[in-house]
């Protein structure tokens, strides 16, 4: 089986999908990651970008993926980009992959970005093509929206948390302070609280957006 994971910004992959992922390597799945946007001067420094170029490395590293898609395009500015070039991007990153799974963003995150590429996703993956879609969310973005995630697919990550956790860690920049969501702890809270709320000791939660069953 071929993985997609679908992603804004480095670190989006881990916070959304970071177990899913090490669960999917474990069952010998293919797991390929696209991440949409770059930071980019004066807004950060060139050491910031370089530094989250060798973070992402490190990440496949630890995680086993397969390859990773940078498309470089400006991160918090996908507004200003025509929809279609976004579209062709993806595409030709799907063509590429042949994705059986796709994870993407939260359709309706406080996140700008993450919200168009939602929809992109769901363009370039739409019929004829059988791929599953799902949702998944991201501490400090999706739980500060206006629309509740509610999820109805939950992944046990139990095994697989503190590698997750690992994972993050490694993006350092991005690590907060508790009481902050996108701490380290607040991780492991919601792993936890996704767990409980299926019986679980931990989980990832998802929002099925596409699936199939064809004979």
């Amino acid at each position: 089986m071929k993985v997609l994971v679908i992603a804004a910004h480095p670190d989006d992959e881990v916070l959304g999908v970071g177990g899913t992922i090490c669960k999917h390597v474990e069952n010998m799945d293919e797991v390929y990651i696209c991440i949409v946007t770059k930071a980019y001067e004066p807004e950060w420094s060139n050491e910031y970008i370089k530094q989250k170029l060798t973070e992402q490395k490190q990440v496949d590293q630890l995680l086993h993926v397969k390859k990773r898609y940078n498309l470089d395009f400006p991160t918090i500015k996908l507004n200003t980009i025509p929809h279609g070039m976004l579209n062709n991007a993806l595409k030709k990153v799907i063509e590429e992959v042949e994705p059986d799974i796709i994870y993407t963003h939260f359709e309706d995150d406080l996140n700008q970005d993450h919200r168009i590429i939602f929809h992109s996703t769901m363009v370039v993956a739409r019929p004829p093509r059988r791929i599953k879609v799902l949702s998944y969310e991201i501490l400090s973005s999706t739980e500060l929206s206006n629309s509740g995630f509610n999820p109805n697919y939950y992944i046990d990550i139990k095994k697989y948390l503190s590698l997750k956790i690992e994972a993050f860690r490694i993006y350092s920049s991005e690590v907060k302070k508790l009481p902050h969501s996108r701490s380290l702890e607040g991780v492991e809270l919601l792993s936890k609280y996704r767990g409980i709320q299926v019986s679980l000791e931990c989980a990832e939660a998802f929002i099925i957006k596409k699936d199939y069953w064809i004979l």
